[in-house]
């Protein structure tokens, strides 16, 4: 693991990003204590304590077609779960067997034809926050759940388990046995109903409708 440790970025992904672009290897972290423009899925802003958690940017480099690249994410966050006891929210949250959410992922992919050039895995993890704001009441964090947690060995941990099963053959099966979203009710955008399963190319089956992309309501 090649780590760049920030105090303040605009945002992880754009510090990754530039190193990408400039031929950071397969496994390059960027690390940061604080981002004045961290951002989540779709555009969100993410905020993240200072000193608690761990907001980091992972850049992968496989050799895959652009198509399968958001089978990534799925592998990467199935491994995280396995990592640290949680359960995978389709497409990238992690949450407790409760559904409380403690870890979020972001990808962003650049192509060179009809390939992956290379793709940031963004990672924000609850690790030491045990207070959190009131406009985020699902959330919760590793040391709520087991304890304190030292930060360093989290991260190893985290970046071992992403490097592991993103690309790993078996990461849908993987997902499907850590999920928590798959027998429940969902509503993405105008598709409602129960998530029976998860099909080959990362599409989520509600009502007997694959759903490739949105987020569950």
């Amino acid at each position: 693991m090649i780590l760049h440790r920030f105090k303040t970025v605009t945002s992880t992904q754009s510090v990754s990003r530039e190193l990408a672009e400039a031929g950071a290897p397969h496994g390059t972290v960027v690390l940061a204590e604080e981002q004045t423009a961290g951002r989540g899925r779709l555009d969100r802003r993410w905020d993240s304590a200072r000193g608690l958690n761990l907001t980091f940017t992972l850049v992968l480099r496989p050799r895959i077609p652009a198509r399968d690249a958001p089978l990534l994410t799925l592998g990467a966050a199935a491994g995280l779960a396995v990592a640290f006891g949680l359960r995978v929210k389709w497409p990238n949250d992690l949450v407790t067997g409760e559904g409380r959410k403690v870890a979020g992922l972001l990808a962003e992919m650049d192509t060179v034809g009809d390939r992956v050039g290379f793709v940031l895995l963004g990672v924000g993890l609850n690790v030491n926050q045990v207070s959190f704001p009131a406009t985020l009441p699902n959330a919760t964090s590793l040391a709520t759940i087991s304890g304190p947690q030292d930060r360093d060995e989290v991260l190893e941990r985290a970046v071992a388990a992403i490097l592991a099963w993103s690309e790993h053959p078996d990461r849908l099966t993987l997902w499907r046995q850590r999920a928590h979203t798959l027998g429940k009710h969902v509503c993405i955008g105008s598709t409602e109903g129960i998530a029976t399963a998860l099909r080959d190319d990362g599409a989520l089956i509600v009502g007997g409708v694959p759903v490739l992309a949105g987020e569950i309501g």
